[in-house]
C-alpha cells in the first residue's frame, strides 16, 4: 500500500470515527444541560473543565513519544522498548508532579479565587479531585495513545473513541433519573471512563505490540533525551492548557456562571468542527516524522503544504454554513440556547480555523526533536493571552472578548510556527508560504464574506438562508478546488474518494 493510500484509508477510519462521536457527544451536551441546568453546567466548566482539556493534552502530547517510536522503528526492537518503557516513566512522574501541584497551589485557588455559590462549594470540590485524577491517569496513557498511532492503526482509536461517547451519552441518561446531586455523579463518572481508556489502550499495546510491553527501566542516554523533549513539549502544551483554562477563569471572575455555559456551547461546537481536520492531520503525522528521520525534506514540505491547505478546505466549507445559519443551529442542539453562544461559537470557529492550517508546521517542528526555543516562544506568546483579557475585562469589555484576544494570539502562532519550520527545513519557505497558502484563502475568504454580505439583505427566511448559503458554498468549492490546490493536493482527496467507495462496494 503507498503512502497515499494508507492516509486515505486511515483518513476514512478517523472520519467515520468522528461523523458517529459528533452525533452522540452533540446530543449529549443536550441532555446534560438538561439535567444539570445552565449554572452547574457552567460551574463544571469552571471547577472540571480541565477534563475537557484532556483529548487536546492528550493529543498534543502523544506526539512527542510518537515521533520518538517513528524513528526508533527502523533501528530494531530494543530501542522501541526502551524508548517505550523510558517514555511511560516520565509520563509517571509528569503525572505524580502534576498531582502534587493540583492538590497545593490548585486546590488552594479553587478554594479562595474561584467565584463559586456557597451551597455548591462542596460539589465543587469533589468534582475538582474527579478531574485531577482523571488528569493524572490522562497523562499516564499519553505513550499507549502515541503507541497506536505510531503504527497507524486507526481502527482501533476509532472504536476506543466510540466507546467514549457512548459511556458518557449513558451517564447523561443516568442524571435524568437520579435526584442525588447531579453534577458530583457527572464528575465521578467521568473519572470512570477514564478509567476505562487507559485500560482499553494499555492491554492493546500489551497484546498487539509485545516489544513495548513496559517494565521498569532506565537507560541514562534515551531517558535524558525524551526527558528534554516531552518536558519542553510538557511546557507547550501546559502553556496552551492553562492559557484555556485561566480564559475560562477570567469569564468567571468578571460575567456569570452562564457566560461560561455560553463558552463552552460555543467551543463544542468549534471541537465538532475541528475535529474534521484533526482526523485529517492525525493520518499525515506520522508520515511526516518518517520523512524527517530519512532526510526527505522535499516529501516534508510538500506533505505540510498539503496537510494546510486540504485542512483549510475541508473546516472552512464545513464552517460557513454554520456561521452563517448558527442561531438556527443552536436552536435546533439545545432547548435552552445560554445568551452570547452565538457570538462565542463563530469566534471559536474562526480561531479553529486559523490554528488548523498552522498546524502541519508545529509538527514539522516537532519532527526535528529541535524544540527547546520553539517551546519557550510559543509558551509565551500563548501566555500573553492571560494578563491583556485581564486587563480589558477590568475595562469593562464584555464577555466574548476572551476570544478576540485568542484568535490574535493564534495568528501570531501561525507566523512564529511557520519561522521556526523554515529554519529547520530548508524546503519550507515563508514566501512560498504567503504564495501558495495566505494569498489563495485570503482571496476565497474575501469572496466568500462579500457574497454573504451582499445576500444578508434578502436571507429573511430559512428557506432564503438556504439557498444563500447553498451558492456560498459552490462557490468556495471551486475556488478552493482550482485556485487553492495543486494537482497533486487533489490527488489525495480523490484516493480518499476511491478508498471510500472500495469500502462500500465491498
Amino acid at each position: 500500500m503507498s503512502n497515499t493510500e494508507r492516509i486515505a484509508k486511515n483518513t476514512l477510519v478517523l472520519y467515520v470515527r468522528m461523523v458517529i462521536v459528533l452525533l452522540i457527544t452533540l446530543y449529549t451536551s443536550r441532555i446534560l444541560l438538561k439535567a444539570l441546568g445552565v449554572d452547574d453546567y457552567g460551574l463544571y466548566s469552571v471547577v472540571g473543565g480541565v477534563v475537557g482539556l484532556l483529548t487536546f493534552f492528550n493529543g498534543t502530547m502523544s506526539k512527542a513519544t510518537q515521533r520518538f517510536i517513528n524513528v526508533s522503528m527502523v533501528k530494531g526492537d530494543d530501542c522501541l522498548h526502551t524508548i517505550f518503557s523510558n517514555s511511560v516513566t516520565i509520563h509517571i512522574l509528569i503525572a505524580v508532579a502534576f498531582l502534587i501541584l493540583a492538590e497545593t497551589l490548585g486546590l488552594w485557588y479553587l478554594n479562595t479565587q474561584v467565584e463559586i455559590p456557597v451551597e455548591r462549594a462542596f460539589a465543587a470540590n469533589i468534582v475538582y479531585q474527579a478531574s485531577v485524577i482523571s488528569f493524572a491517569i490522562s497523562i499516564v496513557t499519553i505513550p499507549y495513545n502515541a503507541a497506536v498511532i505510531a503504527y497507524e492503526r486507526m481502527s482501533f482509536m476509532a472504536i476506543v473513541s466510540i466507546i467514549d461517547a457512548v459511556l458518557k451519552l449513558g451517564i447523561a441518561f443516568i442524571l435524568l433519573v437520579l435526584s442525588n446531586d447531579r453534577l458530583i455523579l457527572y464528575g465521578i463518572l467521568l473519572l470512570a471512563i477514564t478509567v476505562v481508556n487507559f485500560i482499553l489502550y494499555s492491554i492493546y499495546c500489551k497484546k498487539k505490540f509485545p516489544v513495548l510491553a513496559f517494565k521498569i527501566s532506565y537507560d541514562s542516554k534515551t531517558f535524558n533525551e525524551l526527558l528534554g523533549y516531552i518536558g519542553w513539549s510538557f511546557i507547550g502544551q501546559m502553556a496552551i492548557v492553562g492559557c484555556n483554562q485561566g480564559n475560562i477563569l477570567l469569564v468567571n471572575k468578571f460575567h456569570a456562571l452562564a457566560a461560561n455555559a455560553a463558552m463552552t456551547f460555543g467551543n463544542q461546537i468549534s471541537n465538532a468542527l475541528n475535529n474534521l481536520t484533526s482526523n485529517f492531520q492525525t493520518a499525515f503525522n506520522p508520515q511526516i516524522t518518517k520523512s524527517y528521520s530519512e532526510g526527505d525534506f522535499k516529501y516534508l514540505s510538500s506533505m505540510v503544504y498539503t496537510t494546510s491547505k486540504i485542512s483549510f478546505c475541508i473546516l472552512y466549507v464545513a464552517a460557513i454554513p454554520i456561521m452563517f445559519n448558527i442561531d438556527w443551529v443552536l436552536s435546533i442542539w439545545l432547548d435552552s440556547v445560554p445568551s452570547l453562544t452565538n457570538t462565542f461559537a463563530v469566534l471559536f470557529i474562526i480561531n479553529g480555523i486559523i490554528n488548523a492550517i498552522s498546524s502541519p508546521f508545529h509538527f514539522a517542528v516537532l519532527s526535528s526533536g529541535n524544540i527547546r526555543n520553539y517551546q519557550i516562544v510559543t509558551a509565551l506568546v500563548f501566555l500573553s493571552d492571560i494578563p491583556l483579557t485581564y486587563y480589558l475585562f477590568t475595562q469593562g469589555l464584555p464577555a466574548t472578548t476572551v476570544m478576540e484576544v485568542k484568535i490574535g494570539v493564534i495568528t501570531t502562532m501561525f507566523f512564529v510556527r511557520v519561522y521556526f519550520a523554515s529554519r529547520i527545513v530548508s524546503t519550507i519557505r515563508f514566501g512560498k508560504v504567503c504564495l501558495e497558502i495566505l494569498l489563495p484563502m485570503a482571496f476565497t475568504i474575501i469572496v466568500t464574506a462579500s457574497t454573504l454580505f451582499l445576500m444578508n439583505d434578502y436571507s429573511i427566511t430559512t428557506h432564503h438562508r438556504f439557498i444563500s448559503t447553498l451558492l456560498v458554498e459552490v462557490i468556495n468549492v471551486i475556488m478552493l478546488w482550482f485556485i487553492l490546490l495543486k494537482k497533486s493536493e487533489r490527488n489525495v482527496l480523490l484516493s480518499a474518494i476511491k478508498v471510500k467507495n472500495a469500502c462500500v462496494s465491498r
